[in-house]
């Protein structure tokens, strides 16, 4: 159920976001507000609680964001609070992303190093990606440190492992073919 809320609510705000050419500044709105509720688990609480009257919590919103936010997510959020789809903001918010990647034809994927890779090295390895993939690469740097060395990418279903990890396995499995 919170999935299909989710799907309803940002695609109406994708189409919205679309139609006024917003769809990135839409994007980083409502992180914004998502990254407040949940640093702010008390004001999530306020917004969430039936205790409170949906007239007050509109007020309280408004005064926060007030300014930092669009008029039109502004509508959006008081729209969710009216429907009290509240506590759905973090997944409405990763199916919008997901939306705007999609019209923008980004594909995300994970980079996973012993440690973290600086943004020169990132970018460069986006950059090759999207090449290799005819497909617009955003990574993340993940940090597994028994992975001894290299990188290891996951993009979407596709493994490209090239860590030292994965290397040894295929060392130690060629020589225990030519031993027996």
């Amino acid at each position: 159920m919170a999935e299909l809320v989710a799907k309803r609510y940002s695609q109406a705000l994708f189409e919205v976001g679309k139609e006024n050419n917003k769809l990135e500044e839409y994007l980083e709105e409502i992180k914004f507000i998502g990254d407040i509720c949940s640093e702010y688990k008390d004001f999530f609480e306020l917004l969430k609680t039936p205790k409170i009257s949906i007239n007050e919590k509109k007020d309280v919103f408004e005064e926060t964001f007030e300014g930092k936010v669009s008029k039109e997510v502004n509508n959006f959020i008081k729209i969710i609070l009216d429907k009290r789809r509240i506590k759905n903001i973090f997944e409405i918010t990763k199916e919008y992303e997901k939306l705007v990647d999609k019209h923008n034809g980004v594909v995300k994927a994970d980079a996973y190093t012993t440690m973290p890779l600086d943004k020169k090295m990132l970018e460069s390895l986006e950059e090759k990606l999207s090449k290799t993939t005819n497909k617009n690469v955003k990574l993340t740097n993940k940090i597994d440190e028994t992975l001894i060395g290299g990188v290891k990418i996951v993009l979407g279903d596709k493994v490209i492992d090239g860590t030292l990890k994965k290397k040894l396995t295929n060392i130690e499995s060629s020589l225990k073919k030519l031993i027996v």
